[in-house]
């Protein structure tokens, strides 16, 4: 989102931004990152306003679903009321790639329903097949597909130039952290739980495609790693970039703002927003651990910074989930 101000932040700075939508409908507090400036100059160069473009971090669901639907009824054409149902300015290309016909037919009813092109195929290969012949506006793929698996088919979609900028969501049934972790890893916009309800599959593909079709920020490219904690835990975050080597810092987000400093997968130093100076590093280490709600991102850059924790990811959690077994 931009907000127009000559009130500038420093970039990464964190930030709580309260929006009220329209016609009673409520507030929604978000915490919110700066990823980009537009200072005075450059808004005089470009003849738009100076402000500041902030992204979103700690949006739970039902906010989430309350601010998409707004957008959606205020961006996109109505059908007729009696259909009850939106319709976009443009209707969708989208590609469906499931081994279970009943799943592929469920899911293209929502589209077609809404006026949208809808393709279909039965394996990851035959999806690859569709892609290459005319790139769709958005793939959906099921994980568990023989020939060519979901994930073969993320990393070969992502790998080819021509197809890198597809909009990939995942509809499955497989809801373990490290599945999901596997997927952000690889490029996937967003994953669906089967069953699903049909007003939010369809929430979820316009957001995925309008953002795919705006013009990227450099810093949103930089990200390597993002999700919310009730999909991955901190702890299974820390343990996957040790396993991967991963240097950059780590943005956590849920009952404060917190930064972790990574080298080569060794946790440095963590800072938490507002802490007590009196709490040591392992103490705020062992408060971000308890952190169910909010999100995660991960960015990959240098880091310059004293090794201030003095041990590996793991021994961290090992120590936290002995403190958890005392604790209970």
């Amino acid at each position: 989102m931009f907000l127009a101000t000559e009130h500038f932040l420093p970039l990464n700075a964190v930030i709580l931004v309260q929006i009220e939508l329209p016609e009673n409908g409520g507030q929604i507090p978000i915490t919110c990152r700066v990823v980009y400036v537009r200072d005075k100059e450059l808004a005089q160069k470009t003849g738009t306003k100076a402000g500041m473009g902030i992204q979103f971090l700690d949006l739970d669901q039902d906010n989430m679903t309350r601010l998409q639907r707004f957008v959606a009824d205020h961006s996109v054409k109505q059908e007729p009321e009696s259909s009850g149902r939106r319709r976009r300015t443009r209707p969708l290309d989208v590609l469906i790639i499931d081994d279970d016909s009943t799943a592929r037919e469920q899911v293209a009813k929502v589209f077609r329903e809404r006026g949208d092109k809808v393709r279909s195929a039965k394996d990851g290969l035959a999806g690859l097949g569709e892609c290459l012949r005319q790139p769709p506006d958005v793939a959906l793929l099921d994980i568990q597909m023989p020939a060519i698996d979901g994930w073969q088919l993320v990393r070969i979609l992502r790998s080819r130039p021509s197809l890198c900028s597809i909009p990939i969501l995942l509809l499955t049934s497989l809801a373990g952290q490290q599945e999901r972790l596997r997927g952000y890893k690889l490029g996937v916009d967003d994953y669906i739980a089967k069953p699903f309800e049909p007003d939010e599959l369809l929430v979820r593909v316009d957001r995925a495609v309008d953002r795919a079709q705006r013009p990227h920020s450099p810093l949103i490219q930089q990200k390597t790693l993002r999700g919310d904690f009730d999909q991955v835990s901190v702890a299974s975050v820390l343990s996957f970039l040790e396993l991967e080597r991963k240097t950059g810092v780590l943005l956590l987000v849920g009952d404060g703002a917190a930064r972790v400093y990574i080298e080569s997968g060794r946790p440095l130093k963590i800072e938490i927003d507002g802490a007590p100076r009196t709490q040591s590093q392992r103490m705020l280490v062992n408060r971000v651990l308890d952190w169910t709600k909010g999100q995660f991102e991960f960015s990959a850059q240098d880091v310059a910074c004293s090794d201030e924790l003095g041990t590996s990811a793991a021994a961290l959690l090992l120590d936290h989930a002995r403190a958890e077994d005392e604790r209970s």
